[in-house]
């Protein structure tokens, strides 16, 4: 039950009690009144016939006796008028006036008494007001008693009418306190507290930007101000407490970075422990190969030479990675590079099924970078593609310049990446081939060098449609002029 609801309830029944008291006591008064009055005119009528019958039966004037009761019969034709001698035996009555074992009885006691009397009868549910009276000689004498029997329907007519008139309002009272009870409950009560509900729902919804306008100045209005600051205060919190959970997890990601780059350090630093022998070794016997009398052996061992020193300035690379130093850069053609990586993966992608091709599109591709690490970008990048698409497929690297910028597009029609890891890529040690020997570094790498070149990376891919990386160096001229 809502409170508006109670409210009026309490506040009828509170009225409703209140009236029927009122309309009691009323009842009770108005009762009094009209016996009381009734009483006094029946006393006074009377006394009047007392004296007028008193002197006709002292003359002993039958005739003005019975005269006078048919004049009073056209003038009260509701009372009963009843004459007795001393007694107690009836001598005259009015015409139609009916006897009863209470007049007798009265008629009997005034006679003994000599005392005038008047009552309702009987007591509880009157019917009639019986006035009786000694008639007297001038000595004394009882000569007789006079009865005057008096209905009382006009009375019972009149409390009925007062009754009724009570009861309706009584009703209309009750009809219009549930009425104003109903309208001001919903307007002072019901209507601001689902205000409050509203804005509560809004909060337990997460929206700490509800405020209720206050609009009136009494306890609701203070309680509406209260919740507003309630409201205020929590949002203060919450921004507060986002803050810092947002540092909290910002210091985590960097301690975990931090963590991850110190085994990339550590990783380095033994890769370069372990491999640096065995380079040398590969090294010099490619070295000893330049001077072979043919042709094609003198290119591969070229390329092998070029390879070992690359593999050295890669695992320095690493190491500088590991350690956050920044990578030297010169002023290069991004497309040198990238040609190189295409010469020395295109025989892999040959023996694997696929189409390795290099475009290039747009005017100058100058830019301040350092070629071993521009090398590396693409040789990670197109590596993952050739590990991604299935013989058959397409990997195309392109070229470009668009507008302020130098574009490295590494495209591929493989497998395709999944959205839910596309954020993950670039973490160290995030690999989703680690059956097939990936350790996670490739990506991480790229990032590391794209950064140092103050270049950016672009993915997009729909899973079994490929995948394509946007790697954008600014153009030399606008480095010049930064």
């Amino acid at each position: 039950m809502s409170i508006r609801l109670r409210f009026t309830l309490a506040l009828a029944g509170i009225g409703t009690l209140l009236f029927s008291i009122y309309a009691v006591w009323s009842y009770r008064s108005e009762r009094g009144d009209l016996e009381a009055a009734a009483v006094t005119e029946l006393r006074v009528f009377g006394r009047s016939l007392e004296t007028s019958l008193g002197n006709a039966l002292r003359d002993r004037q039958a005739a003005d006796v019975h005269e006078m009761l048919a004049s009073i019969e056209v003038l009260s034709p509701q009372l009963d008028i009843h004459i007795y001698d001393a007694d107690a035996r009836a001598i005259a009555r009015s015409s139609g006036a009916t006897t009863s074992a209470i007049l007798d009885q009265r008629v009997l006691e005034t006679a003994r008494s000599r005392d005038e009397a008047i009552s309702f009868h009987p007591a509880r549910a009157p019917r009639q007001l019986i006035f009786t009276a000694p008639l007297t000689a001038d000595d004394g004498q009882v000569l007789g008693v006079v009865a005057v029997a008096r209905p009382t329907d006009d009375l019972v007519a009149d409390l009925a009418r007062t009754r009724n008139r009570l009861v309706v309002a009584l009703l209309a009272f009750l009809v219009g306190t549930v009425a104003a009870g109903l309208a001001l409950g919903t307007l002072y009560v019901s209507r601001p507290i689902a205000r409050l509900l509203r804005g509560v729902r809004q909060v337990r919804e997460g929206d700490f930007r509800a405020r209720i306008i206050p609009g009136r100045a009494d306890e609701m209005g203070q309680l509406v101000e209260e919740f507003n600051a309630m409201i205020a205060a929590l949002a203060s919190s919450r921004a507060r407490i986002e803050a810092e959970a947002e540092a909290r997890s910002r210091l985590e990601a960097g301690l975990q970075s931090v963590d991850k780059l110190v085994t990339i350090g550590q990783l380095s630093a033994g890769v370069a422990h372990e491999i640096g022998s065995p380079l040398q070794v590969l090294s010099g016997r490619a070295s000893t190969l330049l001077d072979h009398p043919d042709a094609e052996v003198r290119r591969q061992a070229g390329l092998l030479v070029a390879q070992c020193d690359r593999i050295t300035r890669v695992v320095e690379q690493l190491l500088s990675i590991g350690r956050r130093k920044p990578a030297s850069i010169i002023a290069c053609d991004l497309l040198g590079p990238i040609t190189s990586v295409i010469d020395l993966l295109s025989g892999e992608a040959r023996r694997k099924g696929l189409s390795l091709r290099l475009e290039t599109e747009g005017g100058s591709h100058q830019i301040v970078g350092d070629p071993d690490g521009i090398q590396q970008i693409a040789l990670n990048l197109v590596r993952n593609a050739i590990g991604a698409t299935p013989a058959g497929g397409t990997i195309l690297v392109r070229v470009s310049r668009v507008d302020d910028q130098v574009r490295l597009c590494v495209r591929d029609t493989g497998h395709g990446i999944a959205a839910e890891i596309q954020d993950k890529m670039f973490e160290p040690f995030f690999t989703t081939r680690a059956a097939e020997g990936g350790t996670g570094l490739g990506l991480a790498v790229v990032r590391a060098i794209a950064r140092d070149h103050h270049a950016t990376i672009e993915v997009s891919s729909t899973p079994g449609r490929g995948a394509e990386f946007v790697v954008s160096f600014p153009h030399r001229t606008e480095v010049s002029h930064a």
